[in-house]
């Protein structure tokens, strides 16, 4: 792939070259005029006809046409063809082998491996060792949707062309069962060599020695870390080591009711949030309309506001959550939202019961809410008619955006018989061309360098852009209390039994004690 600085790109060399005969009888001033022809005064007359030259000293030359720059900047990293007597016949087997693989006959390796073959014959170099390759399966657990399921056979399809040798058996699992059915598996010896799980369940399975190491034992891997997105990559990590790498993600983003807003004079959606706090309550009355909604106090629901409000639960070590989600930060995050529940600007569905935050922002209820990317085929199946509007989450005090990490990790378990293959399937999923053919589905891709891929839906760009800075919730096996703990201190703000600062400092004693 072409990189995006011209200054870093490798192209291709053409032109002409000068040389002197053995058999000339002058050969003195054949290399005086051989001499001249490489100097500035020839090289620049020759450039007023379109000649480029070949001194690198005439780059950014005043003599040198305006449009010679991008060329000569060009030259610097630009590499010949194969200086070999037999280059003609090695570019009519590289043609032959890009013309197998468009028309399909061939997959881009098998092509391109008859090519060296070929190539290597014309170097009169020793014909490749050909090994043997052992036969293997690999199984694959996951809980796709409909669609993604179809798709992931095409997936599978692609990998197995390109891996002779190599079978992926795929089984889906009903989401409420999967968790169960790996336990399970693990108890009685028949786990799946490969699976793709909640980002949640990551560090727990690996505590519990379950799950293989993935960096110093991957080929590859990280080159593949290297290129996901950090929040995502993130939730792989534990004690020290990787233990999955992130096959495809999500976040939350803000949804504008674009209706709501015209009719309140209000053209953009809040950028900070101050605006948002404000807007909230300029979109509020009273119990028609809400100017913002969550679905829940789940974490979940309003995490994207707390990492962009600089809200952390832990520190970076995972060892404390003193002085973290009772910080400064965390407690200004949870107050701005109790004050904008007191005050009648979020609806009181966060307590349960009311409308969804879903049918409330399409029928008009909820001005704003904060969701992911779902919502468009949510959207399309029961509001077609709906004009869904996203935003970034609003940024905090110190200008950055943040949201909340989801979606699911490949991992490989620690009793894989077929180890090698599942390594060669799990960085087949990490690729550009799975990721991408996922993504034809909705699926968001982990990897960065498809941000503003014209090949991604249009919908995806702010997903993606806010991905960057996304979090991911504590990757610990005990997460699942730790929520549970900030659950129920949100809980207590709500009502009015605690302020946040002390309904945090509670929780702040609850989640020490699961890390110990």
């Amino acid at each position: 792939m072409l990189k995006n600085s011209i200054s870093e790109r490798e192209l291709l060399v053409g032109g002409e070259d000068v040389v002197i005969f053995d058999s000339s009888a002058q050969k003195e001033a054949a290399m005086d005029w051989t001499a001249f022809l490489l100097s500035e005064e020839s090289q620049k007359m020759m450039a007023e006809v379109g000649v480029i030259p070949t001194l690198s000293s005439l780059a950014g030359d005043p003599a040198m046409p305006d449009y010679f720059d991008v060329f000569l900047a060009q030259l610097e990293t630009a590499q010949a063809r194969v200086p070999h007597p037999a280059w003609s016949d090695m570019d009519g087997a590289i043609n032959n082998a890009f013309q197998r693989m468009l028309r399909g006959d061939q997959t881009t390796q098998q092509a391109l491996d008859q090519a060296a073959a070929e190539i290597n014959e014309l170097l009169g170099a020793p014909a490749p060792e050909v090994t043997e390759v052992e036969p293997a399966t690999v199984a694959y657990w996951h809980t796709m949707s409909d669609p993604e399921t179809a798709q992931l056979e095409n997936v599978v399809a692609a990998f197995e062309a390109a891996n002779p040798g190599i079978t992926v058996e795929t089984t889906r699992y009903a989401y409420d069962d999967f968790k169960s059915a790996l336990l399970t598996g693990l108890a009685g010896g028949a786990a799946p060599d490969t699976a793709r799980m909640d980002i949640a369940w990551v560090s727990e399975f690996a505590n519990q020695d379950a799950l293989m190491q993935l960096d110093g034992a991957m080929p590859g891997f990280d080159d593949i870390a290297a290129q996901t997105f950090p929040g995502p990559l993130s939730t792989n990590f534990w004690q020290g080591h990787y233990y999955g790498l992130p096959q495809n993600t999500n976040t939350q983003v803000l949804l504008w009711n674009k209706e709501i807003f015209d009719a309140a004079g209000i053209t953009e959606p809040p950028a900070t949030m101050a605006e948002f706090a404000d807007i909230a309550c300029t979109l509020t009355e009273g119990e028609t309309q809400y100017g913002y909604a969550l679905g829940g106090t789940y974490f979940w629901a309003p995490a994207p506001i707390f990492y962009a409000m600089g809200g952390e639960i832990v520190d970076e070590g995972i060892t404390t959550a003193d002085g973290y989600i009772n910080g400064s930060e965390s407690v200004a995050a949870f107050t701005m939202l109790k004050e904008l529940f007191d005050e009648g600007c979020i609806s009181p569905n966060i307590l349960g019961g009311g409308i969804g935050t879903a049918d409330g922002h399409a029928t008009g209820l909820y001005a704003m809410i904060i969701d992911g990317p779902w919502m468009v085929d949510i959207y399309a199946g029961n509001y077609p008619d709906f004009e869904v509007n996203f935003a970034p989450v609003p940024t905090g005090a110190d200008g950055s955006t943040s949201s909340v990490v989801g979606g699911e990790d490949v991992v490989i378990f620690a009793g894989s018989d077929s180890a090698d293959a599942a390594m060669k399937w799990t960085a087949f999923l990490m690729s550009e061309e799975s990721q991408k053919m996922m993504a034809e589905v909705g699926v968001i891709p982990t990897l960065s360098s498809l941000t503003g891929d014209p090949a991604m839906p249009d919908y995806f760009d702010v997903f993606l852009t806010q991905l960057e800075t996304a979090q991911a919730r504590v990757p610990h096996p005990a997460w699942s209390d730790m929520d549970g703990a900030i659950n129920n201190a949100f809980q207590r703000m709500l009502r009015g039994d605690q302020t946040p600062q002390e309904a945090l400092d509670q929780a702040a004693v609850e989640i020490n004690a699961l890390l110990q």
